[in-house]
Formats: C-alpha cells, structure tokens, sequence
C-alpha cells in the first residue's frame, strides 16, 4: 500500500471511529469544554431565531447561531430583563445550576445542559427581539442565557415512572442524578417543556433545561413536584462526591458565577473577580457589575445538602 494510501485509510478509519464515539449519546453531540468555550466566549452570529416555544409570550429564541470557525450550533437565546433580574427570569439561576451539577456529576451524567453568560450588544438581538433593552444603563449590552439546544430529546408531561425506576438501571441513574439536583436547587417550575427525556431508549438521559425558578425564587402556578426527592434511591458516586461540598465550596461555586467590566463601552467578561460588596444576587462595583447567588440562597442549598445526606445515613434514601 503507498503511503498515500495509507494516510487516506487511517484518517478514514479515525473519522469514523471519532464518529462512533460522538454518536454513542446523541443529547450532546460535541465535548462539553468545547460547547463551554464557544458558548461562553466564542464570537458568533445569530443565522436566525425564533420563539423557543412558539408562544408570543415567550422571551427565549430557539437559534441558530454561528461561530467564528465557521461551526453552527442550535442554541436557546434567553436575554434577561433590565436590571437583571426578574421572576422566571433569572439569568444567575441558570448558570448556577449548571455549575453546581459540575460539582457531583461526571460529563455523561450532567442533567442541565453547557449553560453560559454572555453580554451581548443589543444590536444582535434586536431583529429578532424588536421590544429588547439593554440590561444595564451604562451600556448598551444585554445579559443572555446561552444554552446548548439538545437533540432527539422529548418532553412528556410525566417524566417520572416509579416502575421504570425500580427496572431499568440507566433510567434510574439518571432519574436521581437530575432529582438530587432539582432538590438541592429547589427547582419551582415542573412543567412539562422545562425537564427532558431522550428518545434513545438505552440511554435514556434527562435534562432540566429551564432553572430560572429555583432556589430562592416564588414558585410557578405550573406545578413543583420536582423540589422533592421522588426518588427511593441515588448512586452512591453522586453521594460520596456531595459530601465534598462544604459550605466553603458552595461559596466558591456559586457566590459568583458572572462577573463584567465596563471596557469600550460594553460590558467584558472579568473571570475570577471577588464578590463585590452586597446582598442582592445582582450586584455593583466601581466600573463592574456581578451575578451570583446570595449568602441566603447559599445557605439553603448547604441546608437541603445537609438533609439529602442525613436521609441517606439514616436509610430513609438508598444508594446503589
């Protein structure tokens, strides 16, 4: 065989065992560092969008968008109201909840999908959301919930099937991974478009895709079963990896999750800022402003932490 040859055959081989590989899930279908870096950082251009569910009423874009190097995506869009911060629309919810997954669950197992902050200009989202404002007056950007859209995914209106549970182990892994998280966050909103099944029957992944009600907001008039542990048990991977998160660890994780300074006139992403001063989750500094969940708010998922692991120590939950 020439070389030529040969090179051909081996790239050949690896595409499709590259292939094979992306299409043992099919929720996500690129790593997540790299849906985490084109989410939270890549420029992009938006093709098109349309109203996520197809009602007037709602603020979030199903979009396709894309990146600098030419790669498209499908992504939900949700722009956050001036100021920041509004009931169901909580822009600093949403990140939290996927960074707080991070913490317990491995990549395969994540039950909210790459979720990131963004401070876009106004002017990008303005054909497609004609009524936007800018979030903040001192420029003219707005805050936006980037959120990977997941593929051959459903939404039934009961998601929970206690039978299933006790015979399918798959199901069951992912069933309690997304409880203990929709608990520990106090999810409130458990509508049947907000958590996801998918359609691959042997991989039977479950999201929570909408967490704008969650930890200290009011509840939803569209049901909150999913505040509650229904589950009879959780893996004990997830449990042991809990126990690691003390309160200065939810502090760190969830104190700040967005930080911006004002440079050129818009808003530009500031990592590792301390928290700035404050009580409120949205918070103001000296050319800076940040997202991140109040003490209160820390305390009380530590609090729902603290009794998950106190019901599994005295057998009320099960591990397996």
């Amino acid at each position: 065989m020439s070389r030529f040859r040969y090179l051909v055959a081996i790239t050949l081989l690896l595409a499709g065992t590259a292939g094979s590989a992306m299409a043992q899930d099919q929720s996500i279908l690129r790593p997540v560092a790299d849906l985490d870096a084109r989410l939270g950082t890549m420029p992009f251009e938006i093709i098109k969008a349309e109203k996520a569910r197809g009602v007037e009423q709602d603020v979030a874009l199903k979009s396709q968008v894309r990146f600098a190097d030419g790669v498209e995506l499908r992504v939900k869009l949700r722009p956050a109201v001036e100021g920041g911060a509004k009931f169901n629309n909580e822009p600093r919810y949403e990140l939290a909840a996927y960074l707080l997954q991070r913490a317990f669950l491995d990549e395969p197992n994540y039950v909210v999908p790459p979720t990131a902050l963004r401070a876009l200009p106004v002017g990008q989202l303005k054909p497609f959301a004609p009524d936007i404002v800018a979030t903040f007056p001192e420029a003219g950007d707005v805050v936006v919930v980037v959120q990977y859209w997941l593929n051959k995914m459903t939404g039934p209106k009961e998601i929970w099937d206690p039978a299933r549970f006790a015979s399918d182990a798959a199901y069951a892994q992912h069933m309690a991974d997304l409880n203990v998280l929709t608990y520990l966050i106090n999810h409130g909103d458990s509508n049947a478009g907000n958590v996801l099944i998918s359609t691959d029957a042997g991989n039977p992944r479950v999201f929570a895709v909408d967490n704008g009600v969650a930890f200290n907001s009011e509840e939803s008039d569209r049901g909150n079963a999913w505040h509650r542990l229904l589950v009879p048990r959780v893996p004990k991977r997830t449990l042991d990896r809990l126990r690691a998160l003390d309160d200065q660890r939810l502090e760190a994780l969830l104190g700040v999750v967005a930080t911006w300074e004002l440079r050129d006139g818009h808003w530009r992403p500031l990592p590792g800022h301390a928290r700035v001063d404050g009580a409120s989750g949205v918070r103001h500094g000296e050319g800076v402003v940040q997202l991140g969940l109040t003490k209160h708010e820390i305390d009380n998922v530590a609090k729902r932490l603290r009794k998950l692991l106190s019901l599994v120590d005295r057998g009320k939950i099960g591990l397996f």
